[in-house]
């Protein structure tokens, strides 16, 4: 892990840097020449220009701390496979490194992009206004869910492309593109795999709850609760995307230990 952010964040935090030095030269010059329209109309369309170079290096940002790690683990199983599989590292370790440092960065960029980002609407708008509320516990549980929910997002994003490209390092040659068509033929696969699995649930689900006795639930979970109907639909989608995860990394750890072709 050290290694890896190491290695990563020499892209990230320079790119990141420079990224918020320009957000904020565009900010404080957007608020110097502010009702400057007739007096300085082309300064006006260069800070337009600026503020839309600003909202386009923000993007930049995010696309790079979204593919990083994608990168890395695609030269693991390529140009850097003899070297890093020779450790004395499982293949399983070398998946968890990369999907943590992924995750990590991942959130950096969504942060960063919404500050940078109030700067840039700052800058576009001439001000904005915000409100805060008090925070309360049933807020704060709703958000804690939220956070696993995306955190389980971002794991199975990543792992679904570690997967395409586990599948294309069998291959000797073509490795790029097969991992390309990989990463869309397993997108599909599991997109009809979950309409399946839905419409069977819709369909012959209640023969299966049926058998199950309720009553215990039934007293411990009430219907009316507004919080707890929302918190319990969040943990099952929290559980069923874990699942995928779940799957997403066995199918990438089995490619990687039986399957891997360095040559």
């Amino acid at each position: 892990l050290h290694y890896e952010f190491k290695t990563t964040g020499r892209v990230v935090l320079p790119i990141a840097a420079g990224v918020l030095v320009l957000n904020l030269f565009t900010n404080v010059l957007t608020h110097l020449i502010q009702n400057t329209s007739r007096t300085l109309p082309l300064a006006g369309v260069a800070v337009a220009l600026l503020s839309l170079a600003s909202a386009a290096s923000l993007l930049v940002v995010l696309a790079v701390c979204s593919f990083i790690e994608v990168q890395q683990f695609y030269r693991l199983l390529g140009d850097r496979g003899y070297l890093m599989l020779a450790l004395p590292v499982q293949p399983w370790q070398h998946i968890a490194a990369k999907v943590i440092c992924g995750t990590v960065w991942t959130l950096f960029g969504m942060v960063f992009f919404a500050l940078c980002g109030t700067l840039t609407a700052d800058s576009v708008g001439g001000g904005f206004e915000s409100g805060f509320s008090r925070v309360t516990a049933e807020d704060f549980a709703i958000w804690a869910a939220l956070f696993l929910i995306v955190l389980a997002l971002i794991v199975g994003a990543l792992l679904h492309t570690y997967l395409a490209c586990a599948f294309a390092a069998q291959f000797t040659q073509q490795r790029l593109l097969i991992s390309i068509a990989a990463y869309f033929v397993i997108g599909f696969a599991g997109q009809v795999a979950a309409l399946l699995t839905g419409l069977f649930i819709a369909m012959r689900g209640y023969e299966y709850f049926s058998i199950f006795d309720f009553s215990t639930a039934t007293a411990l979970f009430d219907p009316n609760n507004r919080l707890q109907v929302i918190l319990l639909t969040m943990f099952a989608v929290f559980v069923l995307l874990t699942l995928v995860d779940a799957l997403l990394w066995a199918l990438t750890q089995w490619l990687m230990t039986k399957r891997l072709n360095l040559a």
